[in-house]
């Protein structure tokens, strides 16, 4: 035992050598951790962690050598929390990311990370992987999104290119981590835009239902643009379905916009991206195979003028030959026989695409088309075609896409839309087309315009998200 009389010297050695005992227990646990968490990566994912995820968790310490990133470095947790709790402004909920015990545990009061668990290996890699996994969750939310859009309707697929997350997590910790989600988050000056209608929201929501539910639908629309490319093209076409609006835009800006009218709520447009390479004056109408069957047929069955008043014709299939069949010769009540036949509606005034139609090849046999009912783009909802999108301003966008192809001046575009044959025009470059469905749009005075939720994809998303 040593007195209280000794000297002064000896306590001073005495802390020296515990200081250091300490620092040389902090370094070997570091090692255990690097051994640890060689041993975990390489194994199955944590409870929880999913697939995509435990990926990048596995690749971001094979950058590190499976070294550590938080638990040894008490700056590199603080910003790590910093990070975690930036969920909400991205309309993530903070809870998928940052526990309750995790603030505790990455900033202990007055003790290391390492002395607060009593440097305990286990522990120590478990808290590291877990600060790890939960960036990297945060950041594959903010970069691609986190609900599928395909379990809102199959039709809807991702178009954004995920970052390298694992990579550019493993470079913004040698640098300044604050600023990493806003290096793997959309591009698009609409996110940043509606990230903002966010923050003057959010402190609001929850004292009003109306504030929650604009911050609910900003929070949606968000990850809308998560789905998206990164670079839609400079010059390119955007159809928003809810907004029953069409904008043709260069470098983000629009240069034409008119009204559309889009598909009724059990015809849904769907929504994808195709380019458009071509445009048809003077259309056909083949009238797709469901309409035929459920509405043509009949009606014709019913009324042998339909026909020829609606200046439809019919066509037998197969033999590489379009074959007019004469109306009086079938038996409109052999389901089968009719089977064999498809119509096809004469270019004309009463033609259902109107004078012109544009194609972008895609599975779902959707364009964009004139219309011969006008009046229909009066109405405030305008979920009334079959699927197709019909255009207010058709002539405009003809004039548009044709501008730089020297043989089409208006007069011949108007000419073309008046004869009697089809004429197919290939456009001199692809324009993208996007067919999307965003509720709300930032405005330049910082507002949101909004719009109703016409196919109820808010509903299905929120019930997911």
């Amino acid at each position: 035992m040593i007195s209280h009389r000794q000297p002064a010297s000896i306590w001073v050695l005495l802390c020296v050598v515990a200081a250091s005992s300490l620092v040389a227990c902090a370094k070997d646990v570091t090692t255990e951790v690097t051994v640890a968490l060689q041993r975990q990566v390489l194994g199955a994912a944590p409870q929880g962690v999913r697939p995509a995820v435990w990926e990048n968790v596995q690749r971001f310490y094979m950058t590190r050598s499976y070294a550590p990133a938080w638990i040894a470095d008490e700056k590199q947790a603080a910003a790590a929390l910093r990070v975690l709790r930036r969920a909400p402004e991205h309309g993530l909920p903070l809870q998928a990311y940052l526990s309750p015990e995790l603030p505790g545990l990455l900033a202990p009061d007055k003790k290391s990370i390492a002395e607060n668990l009593q440097y305990d290996a286990g522990k120590l890699t478990r808290l590291d992987m877990r600060v790890t996994a939960a960036l990297l969750s945060l950041g594959h939310d903010v970069a691609v999104g986190r609900t599928d859009p395909s379990t809102i309707d199959r039709r809807w697929k991702p178009r954004r290119t995920p970052p390298d997350l694992a990579a550019s997590l493993a470079q913004w910790t040698s640098g300044s981590l604050d600023s990493w989600l806003d290096a793997v988050r959309p591009a698009h000056p609409e996110y940043a835009a509606l990230q903002k209608a966010l923050a003057a929201a959010h402190p609001q929501v929850g004292s009003e239902a109306g504030d929650d539910d604009a911050a609910r639908r900003i929070a949606l629309n968000l990850e809308r643009w998560r789905w998206m490319p990164d670079d839609l093209g400079e010059r390119h076409i955007l159809v928003n379905v809810p907004a029953f609006h069409m904008a043709v835009r260069e470098k983000g800006q629009p240069v034409l916009d008119m009204k559309v009218i889009v598909g009724k709520t059990d015809r849904a447009t769907p929504l994808f991206s195709a380019p458009m390479k071509e445009v048809v004056f003077s259309p056909y109408w083949n009238v797709p195979d469901s309409i035929a069957e459920g509405e043509t047929a009949p009606a014709a069955a019913r009324d042998p003028q339909f026909l020829a008043r609606n200046n439809i014709e019919i066509l037998r299939r197969g033999g590489g030959s379009d074959d007019i069949v004469d109306p009086r010769s079938v038996d409109w009540s052999d389901p089968e026989g009719l089977k064999s036949l498809a119509f096809r509606q004469k270019p004309g005034a009463k033609n259902a695409l109107g004078h012109v139609k544009f194609l972008m090849p895609n599975p779902y046999d959707v364009y964009l088309h004139d219309t011969p009912a006008d009046s229909l783009f009066e109405r405030q909802g305008r979920a009334l075609s079959h699927g197709c999108v019909r255009l207010d301003q058709p002539e405009a966008l003809a004039k548009y896409l044709l501008r730089d192809n020297k043989e089409w001046d208006d007069a011949k575009i108007k000419g073309a839309m008046q004869q009697e044959n089809e004429r197919h025009v290939a456009l001199q470059a692809p324009v993208p087309v996007y067919i999307v469905y965003f509720t709300a749009w930032p405005r330049a005075d910082g507002g949101v315009d909004s719009w109703s939720d016409v196919y109820g994809y808010d509903a299905k998303q929120a019930a997911a998200h």
